[in-house]
């Protein structure tokens, strides 16, 4: 999908809506970090940090939630970051001896916060245990839970890709789709979004409802497609992304598998917003606050991506920094399912 002049065409209609606290958010991140010594690790830098734009883009996921439950997302997500650099920079035997030390004491801060901790803690694990105690006065003990399993499946899905990285394995297509909600750590993502966007909670039965269950899983595929196709620019052959993933499956060359990502964005996005519409009527308050800040999310990830330094092209790669057209209309507003069978599906679950 792409103009006579070559330029991508984007299809996404939903509204930028930032958060009006989102820089008091940034500044109480940047204090509790600084606490925990975050930063005086001279492997995390502050600038480091600061240029992966985490307060702004968590403002536009929840544009109206609390100051309290702004920062405490606003916060996660910068730890992510930080956690996250640990486990992809480098060779994949320093990233996966960082993956070694580093996994037990996460869980011990998820599961035991309040157990007595070495002096030389991780600064990384002293916030984590932080953000930890802080939810037994904010959230219900099922939505920490939640929360706590959602981390779990994040290091599954980093141990999962640090093994590709050894083997030197590229994920087909199909495979991709489904594990980048784990590697990338868009379960994470999702249900941070989901617990922090309003004062209550999503009920159970209906969180776990395939329609929703499916809406969630779009939202973060979508999130990191354009993710993928913004960083194509600074990325390698040997890097897991879903271009290097089309590039495999299709033989075609990374400017072809760019556009076909694109189209597959389209797809992804009318299906979103047609069975978003079908399930809102039917559920209740707090899950409606959830699905609307899931497409406010897909939205704000797609203008942060846009200068994000994180993702600043090598000199050494040929592909240009991603720069699409954002339309409003889609090419084809038909949701055709799309030929994968791990996300198929989706679009089992609109209405006729």
């Amino acid at each position: 999908m792409t103009t006579d002049t070559d330029q991508p065409l984007l299809y996404c209609p939903i509204d930028l809506v930032p958060h009006p606290g989102w820089k008091q958010a940034q500044a109480g991140a940047f204090a509790w970090m600084s606490r925990c010594r975050l930063f005086d690790d001279t492997s995390i830098p502050r600038e480091g940090s600061v240029g992966t734009n985490s307060a702004q883009v968590t403002g536009s996921m929840i544009p109206t939630a609390s100051h309290d439950r702004l920062l405490f997302y606003t916060t996660f997500m910068y730890w992510g970051f930080v956690v996250d650099d640990a486990f992809d920079l480098g060779a994949p035997t320093d990233r996966v001896q960082r993956y070694r030390a580093l996994c037990p004491p996460v869980m011990r801060a998820l599961e035991s916060p309040w157990a007595r901790v070495p002096e030389n803690d991780h600064p990384a694990v002293t916030l984590l245990r932080e953000l930890r105690l802080s939810m037994d006065g904010c959230f219900t003990a099922s939505q920490t839970r939640l929360w706590i399993d959602t981390i779990y499946s994040w290091l599954l899905g980093c141990g999962l890709e640090l093994s590709d990285a050894v083997h030197a394995t590229t994920l087909g297509v199909d495979e991709y789709l489904f594990m980048v909600l784990y590697s990338n750590a868009l379960r994470p993502v999702t249900v941070t979004l989901e617990i922090c966007g309003s004062t209550g909670e999503v009920p159970a039965r209906e969180r776990e409802d395939p329609k929703v269950v499916a809406l969630g899983q779009m939202a973060g595929v979508l999130m990191a497609l354009y993710a993928d196709l913004f960083s194509a620019g600074k990325e390698g052959p040997d890097d897991q992304n879903m271009i290097n993933s089309m590039i495999g499956d299709a033989d075609c060359t990374a400017s072809q598998a760019v556009t076909e990502i694109v189209a597959i964005c389209e797809r992804i996005m009318v299906a979103f917003l047609r069975l978003r519409d079908q399930v809102l009527p039917g559920v209740s308050e707090h899950t409606r606050i959830y699905l609307t800040n899931l497409g406010y999310a897909v939205r704000g990830v797609l203008d942060w991506c846009h200068d994000l330094p994180r993702f600043t092209p090598s000199s050494a790669n040929p592909l240009p920094r991603f720069a699409p057209l954002r339309v409003e209309r889609p090419t084809d507003p038909e949701p055709v399912p799309l030929p994968y069978r791990s996300i198929a599906w989706w679009w089992d679950q609109l209405n006729p």
